[in-house]
């Protein structure tokens, strides 16, 4: 199941995987004026809102940065495509 994770709070490290962290498959960064950032991770169950949580990219794409940690806003499943 794909969720679509909406954080908030988000501090973005380099660095390897640590005990804990979720795997993200996709990020997305939308630096508007209201600044939206979310992953995209093959979990079973949605991160509770209000939840600190922390992620880490699936494949190396020198970014920068390789985890990711941030308070959920919401989640979202995504549906599959047809």
């Amino acid at each position: 199941m794909t969720y679509r994770i909406y954080l908030q709070s988000v501090k973005v490290h380099p660095g390897p995987a640590r005990a804990g962290d979720l795997q993200a498959e996709r990020v997305f960064i939308h630096a508007s004026s209201v600044p939206e950032f979310w992953v995209e991770t093959e979990i079973t169950d949605p991160v509770p809102a209000g939840r600190a949580v922390s992620f880490v990219l699936a494949r190396p794409l020198h970014l920068g940065f390789e985890r990711i940690t941030g308070t959920v806003e919401r989640s979202i499943r995504k549906q599959a495509s047809r």
